[in-house]
């Protein structure tokens, strides 16, 4: 895997390093940086040799407080030599590395205020691309709970649907294992380190069989992280075509992460809620309206096809503002860009319409050569 050297710069600044005790970046300190090299015309790359004075600067997109924490950290990662042999090594472990860039636009529903510069995955990222189904619940999930989350996940398998899950205890876990041992797939965000994940010759083998994908924006030996588990919340309720609540608290003087994980999703706005069983958390997404009883995956999926055709149309939006934008960085001119997607959409049309006609002409060719064929 070869990495441009944004990507080196975007993993030295924001990855956890191991063999140093330097900070890095956060998510929302990341975001000033990008957005004013972004406005001064600069990319990632150039915090490799930038001095403390021209990044102040540089920093328009910061508040004074981010202004400082950010030279300091930036100057310190500048000093080290260590983020490619750390890139080399997750390579050679068998990780990939996704950056920004790089993701499907079900992840990029988290804005770049939550999305991180970057996550460590196992397995086939192309599975990202399927209809998913993220599944929440209590680690202490009754039977019944359980066993309705089985059954719902082995009809996901039949309709080829993917959960997404975080991997705990309980729920998670049933839902996961379901969909696994019925032949389905999944993708699990977990609450520590990809490396624990590895070590069960069962999960290989599910990676191996291109069933199952493991992301994490830890560094790959992370022990559990409370926050973490929190944070990661929002991965799982994002990317998800819909999302089945199957048990939940309702947080009280001791937070419910799986009611916290809801209660984003409902403000943000990010998937629709479905529910089964009747714990109180249930019942209090239904009697607010924020879920519906979950029915079938026709029901889910019934207006899947409008929604995939507005999910085109972002992704080529946010395309073409890409390319407008390194036009621009490039130093083109509204005049020249205008002129140039002109002209290139112009050839396009006239060689599709060509093709179309081609192949017209090769369909025409070929029934009258069938009809021929039967006359004779």
């Amino acid at each position: 895997m070869q990495f441009t050297n944004n990507e080196i710069a975007t993993y030295l600044f924001c990855a956890q390093l191991a063999q140093t005790k330097t900070t890095p970046l956060t998510i929302l300190e990341w975001n000033a940086v990008v957005k004013s090299l972004s406005e001064q015309k600069m990319q990632p790359e150039v915090l490799f040799k930038i001095t403390p004075s021209e990044l102040l600067k540089a920093l328009t997109q910061a508040t004074e407080a981010q202004k400082v924490k950010i030279v300091k950290k930036i100057e310190a990662r500048q000093k080290l030599g260590i983020s490619m042999l750390e890139l080399k090594e997750v390579v050679h472990q068998g990780y990939g590395i996704m950056f920004r860039s790089q993701m499907p636009n079900c992840l990029k529903k988290l804005t770049q205020k939550f999305i991180p510069a970057f996550f460590y995955y196992l397995g086939d990222a192309s599975i990202l691309s399927h209809r998913t189904l993220g599944v929440v619940g209590a680690r202490n999930a009754n039977d019944d709970e359980l066993s309705q989350t089985a059954e719902i996940v082995r009809d996901a398998v039949l309709n080829g649907v993917v959960i997404i899950s975080g991997g705990a205890r309980g729920v998670d876990t049933t839902a996961v294992e379901a969909s696994l041992e019925n032949g389905g797939k999944a993708i699990v965000f977990p609450a520590d380190g990809l490396s624990k994940w590895v070590k069960k010759s069962a999960i290989r083998n599910y990676v191996l069989n291109g069933q199952l994908l493991l992301m994490s924006s830890q560094r790959l030996d992370a022990p559990f992280s409370g926050p973490y588990a929190m944070q990661r919340n929002k991965f799982i309720h994002a990317p998800s075509n819909a999302v089945l609540v199957a048990s939940s608290k309702i947080s009280g003087k001791k937070s419910s992460g799986t009611w916290e994980g809801v209660m984003e999703n409902i403000k943000h706005q990010w998937s629709p809620l479905y529910v089964v069983g009747k714990s109180e958390g249930v019942e209090k997404l239904k009697a607010d309206g924020n879920a519906k009883e979950f029915s079938s995956f026709e029901d889910i999926f019934l207006n899947q096809g409008e929604s995939t055709k507005n999910n085109n149309q972002i992704e080529i939006d946010e395309k073409m503002v890409s390319l407008i934008k390194l036009a621009i960085a490039k130093g083109l001119d509204k005049e020249i860009i205008e002129k140039k997607f002109l002209d290139i959409s112009a050839k396009y049309y006239n060689n599709n319409q060509d093709t179309k006609q081609d192949n017209q002409r090769e369909s025409q060719d070929t029934v009258a050569k069938e009809q021929l064929r039967m006359e004779l």
